[in-house]
């Protein structure tokens, strides 16, 4: 169990580290709002609401206002860092990205809400002919797909 503890915290940090550096590769500003908010999202290992951050972040002195974690939620998003899970209205830690043929794939669980995120050539692939055949162009990162988990 402490060496599961201890791996799940190396993990973490490899994520925040990760941040800093896709941020500064970019020349874009983590502040400390926008930090806040990633460093919850990764510990929290799920999705999570943006109400939920605005509860988790405020203290009892001083409430987040929404509007600043939707804009932090935004840049993160912009940045690559989080997606948003259109089935559950939430927002989870993006694991990478896939190689440039691959198309990242998130599996949700809607008994549990557990996320898989995987990343597939052969769906993009699909995706890619399927669009050319349509006349549309494809601007989405990723594919939310809803179900049971089999474990």
């Amino acid at each position: 169990m402490l060496a599961q503890a201890r791996t799940k915290e190396e993990s973490n940090e490899a994520l925040l580290a990760r941040a800093d550096e896709v941020c500064r590769e970019n020349k874009l500003r983590l502040t400390p709002m926008r930090e806040r908010v990633y460093r919850e999202l990764v510990t929290s290992g799920g999705p999570v609401g943006a109400y939920d951050l605005v509860d988790r972040l405020s203290s009892k002195s001083r409430r987040i206002a929404p509007v600043t974690i939707y804009r932090a939620l935004d840049f993160l998003r912009e940045a690559g860092l989080v997606h948003r899970l259109a089935t559950q209205n939430s927002y989870i830690v993006s694991h990478g990205q896939p190689e440039v043929s691959a198309m990242k794939v998130m599996f949700v669980c809607t008994k549990t809400g557990n996320t898989v995120e995987l990343h597939s050539k052969e769906v993009a692939e699909a995706i890619r002919k399927a669009a050319e055949e349509a006349g549309f162009k494809s601007i989405s990162p990723f594919i939310e797909v809803e179900g049971e988990m089999a474990r």
